[in-house]
C-alpha cells in the first residue's frame, strides 16, 4: 500500500479546502470529522474493516492539511494584514536581481530586524537595477499586503511565499554591501551570467528561447515566438520541470560513464543547486525532489516508486509553503505527471497497437512516435481544463507539435548550457554555439509553422466550447467504462470532431447578418472595440492596464471565436498603454492590413509606447497612415470617419476621434480626451445623432460632457473598464448619462458586449 500517497492526496485536499472554500471557523467541521475517524479506527480494526486501512492515514493528512494551513496564515498572513496602510523605516536584504517595471523597479526582498516572516516584493525607483542580492537597503516604506490585488484577492505572490508589498519613495536612505557575492547568492549571479552570456552570443530570437529553456526566465523572448509556442502547447519547454531535470541527469550520466552510484552522489547535489539557480518555482522543486528520490533509492536499497516520488513532492512544497497550492505553476505540473502516469501507458499500449513494426528501425521509430504522442495526451488529459480556466485555450496541435520538436530539445538544452559556459571561459569556443542556435531556430520555426495550421487551437470565449469540452470527457468516461475494443476511441474522436465543428460555428451563426456589427472586448482597464461589417473588420485600441490575458490575446481569441482572421484596420486613438499596450500580441496572432495612429511629432510623454508602436510595425511590414486631417474609408457597408487630434499637450487630449456610420445607425468613439476637447470636437465637426457612443476615459468625470451628448444624442452607452484605483465609471459620467436617457453597458459587469444594426439585427 502506497501510504504517502493516501496520506499526502488528504493533505492536499485540507490545503485546497482552506485556499479556496473554507474562512477559519468552517475549518472546523471537516477537521473534528477527521478527528473522530482517528479515534474511531481501533474500534473499526477490531472488526476487522481492512476496506478501512487508508482512513486513518487519510484523516490524519486532512487534519494536517487544515491545521498547517491555518497555523501558516497565523504566522505570515496575519502580519502582513496588520502591517496594512502603516510606514516606517526598513532595512531588507534583496534576494534576487532586480526587474523594471512601468514605473521603476521591484525587487523581492527579506524583512531585516522586524518579526515579518516570509518573503516581500519591495518597488521603488530604478535604482534598485544597480544592486545585487544580498545588497541591503533602508528605506521608508509604505506596507500592504500581497493577498490582495486592488480590492480583489489574489494568490498571485502569496503562492511564490510573498506576503507583503513595500513601496519606496525612490529615495534609498543608505545601501550596504550585506551578503552581496557570497556563496549564498552564487546561484542567482550565476544565472544572470549565463543571461548574459546568451544574449552576447545568440541571435534575440535563439537567445530568448534558450535563456527560457535553461533558467525559466522568458522575459528575453519575442512576442512572436512567445506566441507560437503558446499556441503550440510548446511553451511547457520554457518551465523548468522533471523534463529539464531529466535532461540534466542524463546529460551527468553521459559524463559520468552512467556509474549509477557516482551519478546520484554528483547529480543530487547538482539539482538543488540548479533549483536555486531557476527561482524554485513549483515545478522545478516537484521535479527535482522525484529525480533525486529515483536517484537516492538504489543507494537506500529501495524501489523507485513513481506516485510515491510525486507525493512525497507534494508535501515538500506545501509544508514549506501550503499557499503553493494556489500557484499555476504547481497545478499544471502535477496534472500533468499525473496524466503521465495514469493515462499515457495505456495510450502508449494503444498506439504501438496501431503500427505494426517488423524491422528493428521501424520499432524505434514506433517506439519514439509513440512514446511522444502518449506522453501528450497523457499530460493534457488532465492540464486541459486547467489550461481552459487560466489561459482560456487548449492547443489541439500540441501532440503533433511535441512531436516536431521534442528530439531536438534535450541536444539543444545539453550543447547550449555546455557551450555557453565553455564560451563564458573559453571567449574562442563561440562558433561552436551554431549547434544551439541552429536547433532553437528550428524549434521556433516549426512551432511557427504549426501555429499557421487552421483551428490549431481552441478558444474558449463562448459557453459551447466549455459545453464542447464537457461532452469530450464525458465521452472518454464512457470508453473507459466500456469493455468494446479500440474502436469506440475511434467513434469518440469522431464525435468529438463532429461536436468542435457545431460549437466553433455557433457564435459566428448566432450574429446572423447585419450591416454593422460592435463588439466592445472585455480587456478590463483599457479598451479595445471591434468594428465588423461585411468581410472587413477595424479595431479600435488594444490594451490594458490590469488583465492576466493580455489584451492582444483577448482580442485575437474573441475574433477567432467569431471566425474573423484578419483586422484590415487597426485604429489607435492615443499613446497609452491602456489603449496601444496590446500591438504586440495582436500582431503575433493577426495580419493587420493598416495601422493609423496620431502623428504626435512633439510629444515626449508617450514618446517610448510610440516608438514601441512604430518598431513593430515596420517589423511586421504594417503600413501606417498618419491621421493629420479628416480621413474617410469605406469598412464593408460602412464607413469610417477619423478625426484627427484637436488639442496638443496631455497625451489624452491628443487623440482621434472614430465615427463609424452605416446606414442610419452612428458609432462614436472618443479614446479618453476630456471635457475641453470634447467641446472643441462638437463645435469643429458637424457630427450626427448618433446611436451609441464609446464612453470616453472609460467613464472619468472629466469626459461625456453635457455638452457632448447633447450634441450627439446617444441612445446606448457601453464603458469599457475593468478593476482600477482611479473610481472608473464615476458617478457624475453615470448620471450625466442617465439624465440623457441612455441605457448604459458595462464590460466589467457584462463581459464583451456586441451591438448589431442593420441585415436581421436592429
Amino acid at each position: 500500500m502506497r501510504k504517502l500517497v493516501y496520506f499526502t492526496l488528504a493533505f492536499v485536499a485540507g490545503v485546497l479546502l482552506c485556499q479556496y472554500l473554507l474562512p477559519p471557523l468552517w475549518r472546523l467541521a471537516p477537521g473534528g470529522i477527521a478527528a473522530l475517524a482517528l479515534l474511531l479506527w481501533p474500534v473499526l480494526v477490531k472488526k476487522r474493516e481492512r476496506r478501512l486501512r487508508w482512513l486513518p492515514l487519510a484523516s490524519a493528512g486532512l487534519l494536517l492539511g487544515l491545521g498547517w494551513f491555518t497555523g501558516y496564515e497565523a504566522l505570515f498572513l496575519a502580519p502582513a494584514e496588520r502591517l496594512l496602510g502603516t510606514e516606517d523605516t526598513v532595512t531588507v536584504e534583496l534576494v534576487d536581481y532586480a526587474r523594471e517595471t512601468d514605473y521603476g523597479a521591484k525587487a523581492t526582498v527579506r524583512v531585516l530586524g522586524r518579526d515579518i516572516p516570509g518573503k516581500a516584493v519591495y518597488f521603488s525607483g530604478r535604482e534598485l537595477l544597480a544592486l545585487e542580492p544580498g545588497d541591503r537597503l533602508t528605506a521608508r516604506v509604505e506596507f500592504d499586503e500581497a493577498a490582495t490585488m486592488g480590492e480583489e484577492e489574489s494568490t498571485y505572490y502569496t503562492s511564490q511565499g510573498v506576503f507583503l508589498r513595500l513601496y519606496g519613495n525612490g529615495d534609498t536612505e543608505t545601501v550596504e554591501p550585506g551578503r552581496a557575492g557570497s556563496l549564498r547568492y552564487l546561484p542567482q549571479r550565476l544565472a544572470l551570467g549565463l543571461r548574459q552570456a546568451i544574449a552576447r552570443y545568440f541571435s534575440p530570437e535563439a537567445g530568448g528561447l534558450i535563456t527560457a529553456l535553461l533558467t525559466g526566465e522568458r522575459a528575453d523572448m519575442d512576442e512572436q515566438s512567445r506566441s507560437d509556442l503558446e499556441e503550440t502547447g510548446l511553451l511547457h519547454i520554457t518551465a523548468v520541470s522533471g523534463l529539464h531535470c531529466t535532461f540534466l541527469i542524463g546529460f551527468l550520466g553521459l559524463l559520468l560513464a552512467h556509474r549509477r552510484r557516482l551519478v546520484a552522489l554528483v547529480g543530487y547535489p547538482v539539482l538543488l543547486f540548479y533549483m536555486v539557480m531557476v527561482g524554485c518555482t513549483p515545478s522545478v522543486v516537484r521535479a527535482c525532489v522525484m529525480t533525486g528520490l529515483f536517484l537516492l533509492a538504489p543507494l537506500l536499497g529501495r524501489e523507485g516508486d513513481a506516485p510515491t516520488s510525486l507525493a512525497a513532492a507534494a508535501l515538500v512544497i506545501l509544508l514549506a509553503n501550503p499557499f503553493a497550492v494556489a500557484s499555476v505553476s504547481f497545478q499544471l505540473s502535477f496534472a500533468a505527471v499525473a496524466g503521465l502516469l495514469a493515462v499515457s501507458p495505456r495510450a502508449y499500449r494503444g498506439l504501438t497497437a496501431l503500427w505494426p513494426a517488423r524491422c528493428r528501425w521501424a520499432k524505434i521509430l514506433r517506439a519514439f512516435a509513440a512514446g511522444s504522442l502518449s506522453a501528450s495526451l497523457g499530460a493534457m488529459a488532465f492540464t486541459a481544463p486547467l489550461s481552459v480556466i487560466y489561459f482560456h485555450y487548449l492547443p489541439l496541435v500540441s501532440p503533433l507539435a511535441n512531436l516536431a520538436v521534442l528530439w531536438a530539445v534535450p541536444v539543444l538544452f545539453a550543447s547550449a548550457l555546455t557551450l555557453t559556459l565553455l564560451t563564458m571561459a573559453l571567449p574562442i569556443l563561440a562558433p561552436a554555439l551554431a549547434l544551439p542556435e541552429l536547433l532553437a531556430r528550428y524549434v521556433l520555426a516549426a512551432a511557427g509553422a504549426m501555429a499557421g495550421i487552421p483551428g490549431h487551437a481552441v478558444y474558449f470565449t463562448t459557453v459551447y466550447l466549455a459545453a464542447w469540452l464537457v461532452f469530450c470527457y464525458l465521452l472518454l468516461a464512457v470508453c473507459l467504462a466500456s469493455r468494446e475494443g479500440r474502436r469506440k476511441y475511434a467513434l469518440a474522436g469522431a464525435l468529438a470532431a463532429a461536436a468542435l465543428l457545431v460549437a466553433r460555428s455557433l457564435p459566428g451563426l448566432a450574429l446572423g447578418d447585419s450591416d454593422l456589427t460592435v463588439v466592445a472586448v472585455d480587456v478590463g482597464q483599457g479598451a479595445a472595440t471591434l468594428l465588423r461589417s461585411g468581410e472587413e473588420t477595424a479595431l479600435v485600441d488594444c490594451g490594458s492596464l490590469y488583465t492576466p490575458l493580455g489584451p492582444g490575446t483577448l482580442v485575437a481569441d474573441t475574433m477567432a471565436a467569431y471566425g474573423w482572421d484578419r483586422l484590415d484596420k487597426m485604429i489607435l486613438t492615443h499613446y497609452h498603454e491602456d489603449h496601444a499596450g496590446g500591438l504586440a500580441e495582436l500582431l503575433a496572432r493577426l495580419e493587420i492590413g493598416e495601422l493609423l495612429v496620431p502623428r504626435l511629432e512633439d510629444s515626449g510623454q508617450a514618446g517610448d509606447l510610440r516608438a514601441e508602436v512604430l518598431a513593430l510595425a515596420e517589423a511586421y511590414a504594417v503600413p501606417v497612415t498618419y491621421v493629420d486631417a479628416p480621413v474617410t474609408a469605406p469598412l464593408g457597408a460602412a464607413e469610417l470617419t477619423i478625426y484627427p487630434p484637436l488639442t496638443r499637450g496631455e497625451v489624452n487630449e491628443e487623440g482621434l476621434t472614430i465615427l463609424c456610420t452605416a446606414g442610419d445607425f452612428d458609432v462614436l468613439i472618443t479614446g479618453d480626451m476630456g471635457s475641453s476637447t470634447e467641446r472643441r470636437l462638437v463645435e469643429t465637426y458637424d457630427l450626427p445623432d448618433i446611436e451609441v457612443l464609446m464612453v470616453g476615459h472609460h467613464g472619468s468625470k472629466y469626459a461625456t460632457t453635457e455638452e457632448l451628448l447633447e450634441a450627439v444624442t446617444p441612445e446606448i452607452g457601453v464603458i469599457s473598464v475593468g478593476e482600477n484605483s482611479y473610481g472608473h465609471p464615476t458617478a457624475e459620467a453615470m448620471d450625466r448619462m442617465a439624465w440623457q436617457g441612455m441605457t448604459l453597458y458595462r464590460t466589467d459587469l457584462q463581459g464583451n458586449i456586441v451591438i448589431q444594426a442593420g441585415g436581421e439585427r436592429n
